[in-house]
């Protein structure tokens, strides 16, 4: 509850008024561009996974298991592991009624007509495109269906199987250009949390703006195409470089200083505790909050095992604090995104 009323609803005070000025046509400089992708993909994170805390949390109150649905995705460093990690009963069901029984039915026909597959030291492209990408883009066209029948969806659910396919296709390239796996992984993992997260920033622009011409504008306005507006007040500190910075840069009342730095704290905040800190599943995990997940011992970092739930007084006190802030910010404003799903 504290999730999706305190932190989700929180940051969307800073994020909604942004995509309201895009539909209406207003152009989106940068800073609001970035605070309106960031934010809305921490907005929706902490919103979602609220709810499937709730969700495992009341089942529980009846004796029943549900399975878990959130593992930390924006820690991933693939979007396949995204996807592994987020809306995590979708993608299994997605995938074994319809990824599976389709990849299936076509390898089926390939070698009944002798035709190479995917696997083996040379996998033809044809076999790619016919198993692995035609497969993912349906699927997640699918995807995107089952979001909305609003077109943006469609685009939103197209575009993560476009972002899966160049995932698998590096998958099957990487072992020839990279050979050695451990350097690899230690060098790329930080470059693939970078761009697996601006690619679901970059995605959920197109999910949250109402209209094609909101989403333009602020993915536009993300690339600086709509220039930079900093506060006034910060705007009188580059009047020395003014004439060199007067093309991209001017001064904006729409946005003040104590706006941008409350927005700016606040996807701080949200992206340490989503980034940085274990998940509600991973305190719980003595407990099995979710069907088939186990308690991993040997964890060595003094912060984890702290934050491992106990029926102490700390985390009384914690946990009646956050009860206590949820309670009082359940009568303000809050967005409810999944009406039209």
């Amino acid at each position: 509850l504290f999730k999706k009323v305190v932190l989700a609803d929180g940051v969307a005070d800073h994020v909604s008024p942004i995509y309201d000025q895009a539909a209406a046509g207003m152009q989106v400089a940068l800073f609001q561009a970035w605070i309106a992708a960031i934010g809305f993909t921490l907005q929706i994170y902490f919103d979602f996974s609220g709810y499937s805390d709730m969700a495992l949390g009341l089942a529980r109150f009846f004796g029943i298991k549900l399975p878990a649905n959130f593992d930390s995705p924006l820690q991933a460093t693939s979007i396949v592991d995204f996807w592994s990690r987020w809306h995590m009963t979708l993608t299994r069901f997605l995938t074994a009624y319809l990824y599976n029984p389709l990849v299936l039915w076509l390898t089926r026909r390939r070698m009944a007509r002798r035709l190479p597959g995917v696997g083996g030291r040379t996998p033809s492209v044809g076999a790619y495109f016919q198993l692995v990408a035609g497969p993912t883009l349906l699927t997640m066209l699918v995807s995107g269906l089952w979001h909305g029948a609003g077109y943006l969806f469609i685009l939103w659910g197209l575009l993560h199987g476009v972002y899966l396919s160049i995932n698998h296709a590096w998958r099957l390239l990487r072992p020839r250009i990279w050979l050695d796996k451990e350097a690899y992984e230690r060098r790329m993992r930080p470059v693939g949390f970078v761009i697996t997260f601006l690619s679901v920033a970059v995605a959920m622009v197109v999910f949250r703006a109402s209209n094609i011409a909101a989403a333009k504008s602020v993915l536009q306005g993300m690339i600086g195409q709509h220039g930079i507006t900093p506060p006034q007040q910060f705007q009188s500190r580059l009047d020395p470089l003014k004439g060199v910075l007067q093309q991209v840069v001017s001064s904006t009342p729409d946005l003040s200083t104590q706006a941008l730095a409350m927005a700016v704290a606040w996807l701080a905040v949200l992206l340490l505790i989503a980034l940085l800190l274990p998940n509600t599943l991973q305190i719980m995990a003595r407990f099995e909050p979710a069907i088939g997940l186990q308690h991993r011992p040997g964890r060595t970092l003094a912060l984890a095992r702290a934050l491992d739930w106990a029926p102490t007084l700390p985390w009384a006190v914690t946990m009646a604090a956050m009860a206590a802030a949820a309670v009082m910010r359940i009568g303000g404003k809050s967005e409810f995104l999944y009406w039209q799903f």
